[in-house]
């Protein structure tokens, strides 16, 4: 079977490694931009369920050298006033046994390349999707360039804006795009850590209609400034220098450390130029339908999430492990499938992946809007409800459930398991 993937990115890159693990040494990737890894200034969080997956593949102990792990996430009024302040991140440690860590995104993009055998003849830049044809026994992938790749199966790796899943899925079969709102947008970049923010923890300065997330590693200050939009802003829209300096210069005064010691234009000043802070929309939607033929579409490209709970990378390797282990069996049994049987083997994929993703993405959207008060009720639970029930118990009763019926490969044993409180579904 030859597989083509279209997008180098995360979702990408882990699902090259999964066809290896399951035998289908036979792809390609085939990447939009220049460069083959994402040189994004953007950071993303791992959570236990995905060192599971990291570690079938054997990249978890080079991934876990890139940060320490995460601790506490402290929440702070816009005076700088403890909201509350909980050792979240560590009682989810000690549940599932892995960790959770914070990593500059091109950091992790570096890993997941370097260790991808043969990867210079696997993974092709340059190749913007412009075209996808298939039939009863192929898939052929035209590009920008020119040039076409001919292929079993297409899976569609390449984002929100997915040219596979509008030209593959949503035109031949006439159905609208996915409900892709936007009521938030997020300014990131990072600077130095300094002395006012704890290492390796999370702090989030809440107002109405902002809050600013500050997550710290040993050295370095990641933030993530999430903003309501006006009402009435159209919900996909490219942001300028301008427009990030009409936010920084409302809110370069409002306080982001404990005791108001440290502003947000102090994080600015600092700021790292390269690759330099960036301003984006925070897509939310489940598209209807995740194949069509022999094409199929995983991560953002299937499901948008607000990214203040750090589940949408998490979730597109979920998405990962779950569609390579009904290839897997699928291609063990009929080593050339009928386009039935892929489509077969997709639907189970979606069926297993669907309400799953539909739940997290909401409770994920409500964070959100919780979080940045968007009316009274969520500056009550943020302020209130929340301190009352304390970490331990929204990570027992919230989140721990969520993370222990996370789906691994079934067909690649754990070198490393540790033990953890919480029994693991899938073992």
């Amino acid at each position: 079977m030859r597989v083509i993937i279209a997008g180098s990115g995360l979702s990408g890159l882990v699902m090259g490694h999964c066809l290896l693990r399951a035998g289908i040494d036979d792809f390609v990737i085939l990447e939009r931009r220049p460069d083959p890894v994402e040189r994004s200034g953007s950071v993303i969080g791992l959570f236990p369920q995905t060192f599971r997956v990291l570690d079938q593949l054997d990249l978890v102990d080079d991934i876990k050298k890139l940060s320490p792990p995460l601790h506490h996430w402290l929440h702070l009024d816009s005076r700088g006033r403890t909201i509350y302040d909980g050792e979240f991140f560590d009682c989810l440690e000690a549940n599932h046994g892995h960790p959770s860590t914070l990593l500059m995104r091109r950091d992790l993009m570096e890993v997941l390349y370097s260790k991808l055998p043969d990867a210079e003849r696997r993974v092709f830049p340059n190749k913007k999707v412009t075209g996808i044809e298939q039939d009863d026994s192929s898939v052929t992938v035209t590009c920008a360039d020119g040039s076409t790749f001919k292929g079993d199966v297409l899976v569609g790796c390449d984002g929100v804006h997915s040219a596979v899943r509008r030209f593959a899925i949503e035109q031949p079969r006439g159905e609208l795009k996915p409900p892709l709102r936007s009521e938030y947008r997020g300014l990131f970049g990072s600077c130095p850590r300094p002395d006012g923010l704890a290492p390796c923890n999370v702090t989030e300065t809440h107002n109405t209609g902002i809050v600013f997330m500050i997550l710290c590693t040993e050295d370095t200050a990641f933030w993530l400034i999430t903003h309501r939009k006006d009402k009435g802003a159209p919900d996909s829209q490219k942001y300028s220098a301008e427009d990030i300096q009409a936010l920084v210069e409302k809110y370069e005064n409002h306080s982001v450390a404990p005791g108001a010691k440290i502003t947000f234009g102090d994080l600015w000043r600092a700021r790292d130029p390269v690759p330099g802070p960036g301003m984006y929309d925070y897509h939310e939607g489940v598209a209807k339908r995740w194949y069509n033929g022999r094409v199929v579409i995983v991560g953002d490209a299937a499901h948008k999430m607000t990214p203040n709970l750090g589940q949408g990378g998490n979730n597109s390797i979920e998405d990962v492990a779950s569609l390579i282990n009904q290839l897997n069996a699928l291609v063990k049994e009929k080593p050339s499938p009928t386009t039935a049987e892929l489509e077969g083997a997709f639907a189970r994929f979606q069926k297993e992946r669907e309400a799953r993703v539909k739940f997290i993405a909401g409770m994920t959207g409500r964070y959100t809007r919780w979080t940045s008060w968007r009316n009274w009720p969520s500056w009550f639970m943020q302020y209130w409800v929340w301190p009352l029930l304390g970490d331990r118990f929204i990570v027992n009763r919230l989140l721990s459930p969520m993370i222990r019926e996370s789906i691994k490969l079934d067909f690649v044993e754990e070198k490393h398991l540790p033990a953890g409180k919480v029994a693991w579904k899938y073992r």
